[in-house]
Order: structure tokens, then sequence, then C-alpha cells
């Protein structure tokens, strides 16, 4: 095998290799050279890492085009892709002052480094993230707990901006936010010491497979970290069909009873089932009393208020079902031998 060759595979001796070459892709003398200047042990790692940021850099470019035209084109004019525009900067502005910068979600930093607790997570570990957003979780763990975070986001368009967001922070190859499928997740067996999800498994299809997928990425007396939104009695179509439209994607919602039985089936030992409803509820609320109290006493952006009225009625339409009962908000912590 050539230099090259030995290169491109990535693999370690009597091992299967740890990234590979996309097909048709060449790793060149000077990308081989900056790799080893980054400080990267792999130059397949860091020529994927590129990859990925020029991706992110061509959909910048797109965007500014677009939002540059005095007329709103319509997206097939520019021919992007059908995820582009999803999460424009005022979108993400309104998140950014709705919850803590980058968090997205009810709580923010605090109740997400609260709910890492029972993980111990240390620089030792590595995790696994699903559902990241922007990143701004696995962020927070790397920066406060120095933890190694692979953090996984289906939405194309969130991961290359939060890729780009850990590019800006200088943690790139710390915290890698990346796009996949959840159909087919491509996960390595045995390699991380954690996978946890914050609020976003409801929107995966086919979960048995995919916790499976999980258990399988996990080494041995690895740790898993779930909260999710669960079904607490059965939704007639209307119903689901309505939850769907307002959260803008399809949702495959499950029981609290069908996360156990999956999760005994995979050898999970379940630590922590606990129904966080009331702690989600309060957390959704005092955002958004907060952001209606800055509205009325010093007004907002223009371009931010266009998207208030739909994210407030998708943020409602949870607290009502949580309130009638129709969902619950479960924290799952397990271990595996």
């Amino acid at each position: 095998m050539s230099e090259e060759e030995g290169i491109s595979a990535g693999v370690a001796e009597g091992g299967a290799p740890e990234f590979e070459m996309p097909p048709g892709h060449h790793l060149s003398l000077g990308t081989r050279l900056r790799a080893k200047w980054e400080g990267y042990d792999d130059p397949v790692e860091y020529y994927l890492l590129q990859l990925e940021i020029d991706a992110y850099a061509d959909w910048l470019r797109k965007m500014r085009i677009w939002l540059a035209r005095p007329i709103e084109p319509e997206l097939s004019e520019l021919d992007l892709d059908e995820e582009i525009g999803r999460w424009p900067p005022d979108r993400i502005r309104l998140y950014d002052k709705l919850f803590d910068h980058g968090i997205m979600m009810p709580g923010g930093h605090e109740y997400a480094l609260e709910l890492a607790k029972p993980l111990a997570l240390d620089e030792t570990l590595s995790c696994l993230e699903i559902g990241a957003k922007l990143g701004g979780v696995a962020r927070l763990l790397a920066d406060r707990l120095g933890v190694w975070v692979t953090a996984l986001e289906p939405d194309g368009e969130l991961a290359l901006l939060g890729m780009d967001r850990s590019v800006h922070a200088g943690v790139q190859k710390k915290v890698p936010v990346q796009t996949f499928d959840p159909l087919q997740p491509d996960l390595r067996k045995g390699y991380f010491n954690v996978v946890y999800s914050y609020g976003e498994l409801y929107k995966i299809p086919e979960k048995d497979a995919f916790l499976g997928a999980l258990a399988d990425t996990l080494r041995e007396h690895g740790q898993i970290l779930i909260t999710d939104y669960v079904l607490t009695r059965d939704l007639d179509a209307d119903e689901l069909e309505n939850w769907s439209k307002l959260e803008g994607e399809e949702l495959f919602p499950w029981t609290a009873q069908q996360y156990k039985s999956r999760m005994g089936q995979l050898k999970f030992d379940i630590r922590i089932a606990k129904d966080e409803s009331e702690t989600h509820l309060r957390h959704i609320k005092t955002a958004w009393m907060t952001m209606l109290s800055d509205i009325q006493s010093s007004g907002l952006d223009t371009d931010i208020m266009d998207y208030l009225e739909p994210e407030m009625e998708m943020w409602m339409n949870r607290v009502k079902m949580l309130e009638n009962g129709s969902l619950a908000f479960y924290r799952f912590y397990a271990t595996i031998n």
C-alpha cells in the first residue's frame, strides 16, 4: 500500500477505517500538510471537515444572493435546496432571545447542565448528541465539562449553521455538528461513552431500529440520556395532523411505556424514568413571558416579529397538549452492560 492509500484509508492496524474518503475524492499533498499543521492525526478527518465547511460557505453565498434581491424570489429561481430558508438569520435571532444563546431549548444553559449531572461527564468521555440543532448544548458541555461531542442534526440547514458556530468558536474538532439520516444513521459500533438527546426523538421515525443503533454505538457500560415528548393517550388523525402542521414536520411520538419496553429489550438498566412536564411547562412559560415583557417595554426588531406568531403558536400548542394531558415530557436515564 502506498503512503497516500494508507492515509486515505485512515486504518488503525487490525481495525476498520475511522474516516473514509468519498468516492472519486483524493488527498493532495497540501491537504495532508495542512491537516498535520492543524493537529489532525488523520488527514481524511480534516478533509471531510473542509467539505462540510465548503458546503456551508456555498449555502451562505446563495442566501446572501437571495436576501439581497429587491423582490423576494421564488426559491426555484435560484435552484436552492428545499431546506434553504427554513432558518433565516431573523428566526435564529428570535430563538437566541427566547432561550439562552444557541441552546434552542426551554431551560437554557442551567437546565442542560442539570440534566447532564448523572452522566458525570469529563474530558475522558466521548458523547453523541441526537437532534443537536445549532450545537449549543454540545458546545456548552464541551466548554464546562471538557467532554468531546459529536453533534448530529437531521435538518441540514441547522447542521451547517451549527458547524459554522463551532468553527467560529474554534471547537470544530471537539464539537463537530453534522447532518444525518435517522433512517440510516450509520453510527460507529462500540465507540461512544454517552448518547443523549434533549427533546427531539419524537420526530424520529422507526424508533425501534433507531434505539437499537444507539445501543450498538455505545461502549461497554455506556450511558443514555433522553428527554422527549411522549403520548399519554391515543391521538386521533386530526389531532396528530394539526400538531405536525404547527411543528412543520411529520411526527412519530411514543408513549413512555414504549420507551421502557424497547430499552428493556436492548438490555438497558433504566435508572430514571421521570415525568418532567411541570418543569418543562415552567421553562416554556417563563421564556415566553420574558420575551413578551421585553417587547412591551422596549419593542422588538420588526424582522424578528415576522417569526414571532408562528413560533408562539407552535409552543403554545405544546403547552396546551401538556396541560390537557395529551402529552407528557419525560426524562430517561439508563446504562448498558
